[in-house]
Formats: C-alpha cells, sequence, structure tokens
C-alpha cells in the first residue's frame, strides 16, 4: 500500500459525521501489534511454510493508521486511510501463491456449508434463491450454494481470485457491485462475508442493495465487532496472562492490529442499514473461519479451536443476559429484510437438519489441474 500510505485522508465519522474522537490504539501501538502478530503466527507455522502469512499477518490494507472511536456515536474506524480508489485498486492486484488460494478454497468450502446450514431456513419461499455473494473472494462459499442447487453470482474487484474462481467453473463479476449487470428486484439473498468492514463508501453498496433485492430478500453482512475490538485494546494494555490470553484470541480471528477500515457495533450498523430502508432480523455470534491448514503446527491447530470454542461459550453467556449488546462475540452476522415481511422468519431448527451438501469431489479435479 505505498501509494496510499502517501496519500492517506482523516476522514470523518462515517455514521454521524462527528469529527470528535477518542483513540482507541495509537499508530504506534497497531505497529506493535503488527510485529506482535507476525511472531505469534511464526511461531505457529511448519518451517517450510513460515512465509505464507497472507490473511493471517500480512494484509491489503497494511497503510499506518491509528484506531478511535466517534465520541458521538460508538463508531469504531481507521484513521487517516487511502481513498476508496485506492482501496479498490489495493484488492484488484492483490496476489497469492497457487498452494495458499487451493488451501484458501478449501477451508471456504467448509465454512460456506456451514453458512448455508445457517441462510437455508430464510429463503424456504425460493425453490432455487439467485444469491449474490460481494467479496467472494476464492469463492468457496459459491461452490456450497452452486452444489446445494442455488443460483449463484460473486463479485469481486480481484483480479487473480476471480481467474481462480473462472477455473472451477464459478460464476463471478470483477469489480463492484455498483457496476454488476445485475436486474432490479431479482436477489432473493445479498451476503457480504468479511468484506463490508472494507467497504470505504458502503452506502454505495447498500444503495445496490436496495435496488437489487426482491421485497421479500434478505441482506446478510458479516462484519468485525466493534465492540469487541474496544474491550481487546484495553485489555491488551495488561500484564500478565490475561494479555497472552487476549492475544491469542486476537490473533486466531484476525482482530490484533485491526487491519480493517471499520469495527461496527451492532447499534452503528442497525443505523448505517437503516437509512436504506432495511431493518435488522437476527444476531448471529461468531468467530473468523478456521485459519490453521496443513501450514500449522499441530498444537497450534487445537490451540485455535480451543480458543474459538470459550469465544462462543461466552458469548452464548453474554447472550442470555445482554442480547442487545455484544462485546466478547469477534465476528458477527446480521440478517436485514425490508419491514416486517413474514417470509423473512427462519423455520425452525428440526427442519435444518434435512439439509444436505454435496462433496467436494466435482471441485478437486479443478484444483488438480491449476
Amino acid at each position: 500500500m505505498s501509494e496510499a500510505q502517501a496519500s492517506l485522508i482523516n476522514v470523518p465519522c462515517l455514521i454521524c459525521g462527528g469529527a470528535a474522537i477518542e483513540i482507541i490504539a495509537s499508530t504506534a501501538e497497531i505497529k506493535a501489534q503488527l510485529s506482535l502478530l507476525r511472531a505469534f503466527h511464526r511461531k505457529r507455522r511448519r518451517i517450510e511454510d513460515q512465509g505464507d502469512l497472507a490473511d493471517r499477518a500480512d494484509f491489503t490494507q497494511e497503510f499506518r493508521a491509528r484506531v478511535v472511536e466517534c465520541r458521538a456515536c460508538g463508531f469504531i474506524f481507521r484513521t487517516p486511510r487511502p481513498p476508496a480508489s485506492a482501496v479498490t485498486r489495493a484488492y484488484a492486484i492483490d496476489r497469492y501463491s497457487k498452494a495458499h488460494l487451493d488451501s484458501e478454497f478449501l477451508s471456504e468450502w467448509q465454512w460456506g456449508n456451514q453458512k448455508l446450514l445457517q441462510l437455508a431456513p430464510w429463503l424456504t419461499f425460493r425453490k432455487m434463491p439467485v444469491i449474490v455473494e460481494v467479496g467472494s473472494f476464492v469463492g468457496g462459499f459459491l461452490a456450497a450454494g452452486h452444489q446445494h442447487g442455488w443460483s449463484m453470482l460473486g463479485v469481486d474487484p480481484g483480479k487473480q481470485v476471480t481467474e481462480f474462481c473462472f477455473a472451477l467453473g464459478l460464476q463471478v463479476f470483477r469489480g463492484t457491485l455498483a457496476d454488476a449487470p445485475i436486474d432490479p428486484g431479482s436477489v432473493d439473498a445479498l451476503v457480504i462475508w468479511n468484506t463490508f468492514d472494507q467497504l470505504p463508501n458502503p452506502d454505495i453498496t447498500l444503495a445496490v442493495v436496495r435496488r437489487v433485492l426482491r421485497d421479500a430478500g434478505l441482506l446478510v453482512i458479516r462484519v468485525p465487532n466493534g465492540e469487541c475490538v474496544r474491550r481487546g485494546a484495553g485489555l491488551l494494555k495488561r500484564r500478565g496472562w490475561v494479555r497472552q490470553w487476549v492475544i491469542s484470541i486476537l490473533a486466531w480471528n484476525n482482530l490484533l492490529a485491526f487491519p480493517y477500515l471499520h469495527g461496527y457495533s451492532i447499534s452503528t450498523l442497525d443505523e448505517l442499514v437503516g437509512r436504506h430502508g432495511l431493518q435488522r432480523r437476527m444476531i448471529y455470534r461468531d468467530t473468523l473461519m478456521r485459519l490453521a491448514d496443513d501450514g500449522t503446527k499441530g498444537w497450534a491447530s487445537w490451540e485455535e479451536k480451543l480458543i474459538k470454542a470459550c469465544c462462543h461459550w461466552v458469548a452464548a453467556a453474554e447472550s442470555l443476559s445482554t442480547p442487545e449488546k455484544i462485546t466478547f462475540a469477534p465476528w458477527l452476522d446480521i440478517y436485514y429484510g425490508f419491514g416486517d415481511a413474514v417470509s423473512c422468519i427462519p423455520v425452525s431448527f428440526e427442519l435444518q437438519r434435512v439439509i444436505r451438501f454435496n462433496t467436494l469431489a466435482d471441485f478437486l479435479p479443478c484444483l488438480l489441474r491449476k
């Protein structure tokens, strides 16, 4: 991001436009966290995979900036940041090794099947729902939906990742949602996994969402939890075992050094999405998709499982006492719909158990040919 680093701009609060801020982590603290994060993952990578830290400790948005909180509304964001055009260009030219793309696809496909199980009960009003994924990356979720019989379209500005998806026979538009050829009122669900937090001007995307969604359609947004980021930043200043535990939680959930533009809370995301006529339907507390792969040491793989299980347990306990204030879930999946459409009410969990997924066999030959 050298070009972006040279042209950083200070930005006001995206939610309320306020300029009064509280510093959560200074530029120096973020730099120190990034060094800590790299050491954390290098310790957990096998010798032959030490250099592969992409999306673990090497991120697209690595410009130097502080993390701040708006004093008026509590919104968390990075400032200064590159202009919107520079952010898009950075994703367009991202490069990964073949091994990394293959590994990411397998992880995404497994994770995507879990998300399909979560999403399917909301779409029972359509036999073959039309799904658009913004930020489709290597296409794991697209592949899972395709095998389930859904009509899937990905949208991503990345040249290499869209070519990877094309080779797998997946349908992807290279560019932004605003430029994608999607008919008005034709989409049953538009999902934005792990991408909404990197949109410099999300109102542009949300305006398109409102245009392309059906009346009974669903918007699903997955974001890093700003409340968790705030709490974690404070606990990092402690010493001893608490700090070490917090480092592990933040590192395994990609929240250490906060490589995102925005950190939404429930209230700030509701405010932003509500401008476009959408109302919240459901919140799912979650953790980051699995980071451990074949290059991860065995003990570290188990460490990640333990850390994320603890996050789920604590978040579940918190939901019983404060359902609207979520602090301990690192990531949030939030579902939105228009008005009070009854078709957006999910069916019972018992019906979720009848959902069946195909195997990955159809996609393995494509991976082996690459």
